[in-house]
């Protein structure tokens, strides 16, 4: 790939580190899930929140943070896989750190479309190509977007007793709906690039009849959308030719991260002196990603609080839920992405220095 593509990738990949951007969307993460759970804690007070606080057991306080950090561990891991076939030697902590830049950036932008190509950026500074990026990243997709549907299916033959509330109900099955015609899609287009270019002048036929120039615009975007997604399968196709196993891999990895994340739930349940069946506990928290994987929201913020909230309730005191939704995503979320911002800014500072 020549220069004048290289230079074409880093503009690309850098417009997500855009300062505006990140205040426009720390303002709307923060405000958001201070609103969420504000209500939670106003919904659900008791006047025994000091005593929960206080009677917390240490121990599995401290087994949920270092959870925590193999969470990240195999989250960065999970790429490593991949971006050291491309580039020997490339360090683990530079997959660590594209990770946090993720999760950071996923809390910023809405649908948390922005995680992408944060981790993207940093590890084209260690010098993955763009189409390899892609690639890692799609591969990374298809075993997420393989894994939810089956949890979230088997958690909902676990729950169907314990979701007592109709509307609940109704939005798990909704979100079912929306998450496997999203699969559907999705797939589609990974295989099917060309019908990608397609669907975009059949848009942009109709967008000429509103206004003229957008047709050139969503023809070119189009365009540029195939391109990309034929290179991707050239650099995906040449790879698992030659190791098919890194798919499994990743696969394993993807359920090896998730249900670290939903037995750390159990953990801090057993932090608060609680005791509840580990299979709802993971099975809630299953139904929890499942919902708020296509959130709207910066860092699915509000939506990720209410669900937790709103489902846990099936099997704890009020007392005790807003004070577990708050611990719960404050080390799943909040924390690290605080890293992650940390890792951002000095990637910032780096690139004005240059």
């Amino acid at each position: 790939m020549d220069s004048k593509s290289d230079q074409k990738q880093e503009l690309t990949v850098k417009k997500v580190f855009n300062p505006k951007t990140i205040k426009k969307g720390a303002i709307y993460f923060v405000i958001i899930t201070l609103i969420s759970l504000t209500a939670i804690f106003l919904y659900t007070n008791t006047g025994e929140t000091l005593e929960v606080w206080i009677e917390i057991k240490f121990r599995f306080l401290l087994l949920a943070l270092l959870m925590a950090f193999f969470d990240l561990l195999i989250g960065g891991w999970r790429n490593h896989i991949f971006a050291r076939q491309f580039v020997k030697g490339i360090s683990h902590w530079v997959c660590f750190r594209a990770n946090l830049a993720n999760i950071f950036m996923a809390a910023m932008t809405p649908a948390q479309s922005g995680g992408g190509p944060a981790q993207w950026y940093i590890l084209y500074k260690a010098g993955l190509k763009l189409p390899q990026l892609v690639s890692i990243s799609v591969i990374n997709f298809i075993s997420t977007m393989t894994f939810f549907p089956l949890s979230g299916y088997l958690a909902y033959i676990v729950l169907k007793d314990h979701l007592e509330q109709d509307m609940v109900v109704h939005i798990v099955k909704v979100c079912f709906i929306v998450f496997i015609i999203m699969t559907i899609l999705s797939f589609s287009a990974i295989i099917f690039p060309r019908m990608v270019g397609r669907v975009f002048k059949g848009i942009a036929l109709l967008a000429s009849k509103i206004k003229a120039s957008w047709k050139e615009k969503i023809e070119k975007l189009g365009a540029a959308s195939e391109k990309s997604l034929f290179e991707w399968q050239k650099q995906s196709w040449e790879l698992l030719s030659k190791k098919p196993w890194l798919l499994v891999y990743s696969f394993l990895l993807t359920i090896i991260l998730y249900l670290n994340k939903y037995t750390l739930a159990y953990v801090l349940v057993l932090a608060f002196g609680y005791e509840a069946d580990i299979i709802v506990i993971i099975s809630i928290q299953a139904i929890v990603y499942f919902l708020a994987y296509f959130a709207p929201s910066p860092g699915a913020s509000g939506i990720a609080e209410i669900s937790i909230a709103t489902l846990m309730a099936t099997v704890l005191a009020s007392q005790y839920i807003a004070s577990f939704t708050l611990l719960y995503r404050s080390i799943l979320v909040f924390i690290p992405a605080i890293i992650g911002a940390i890792v951002v800014i000095r990637q910032l500072n780096s690139e004005l220095k240059n």
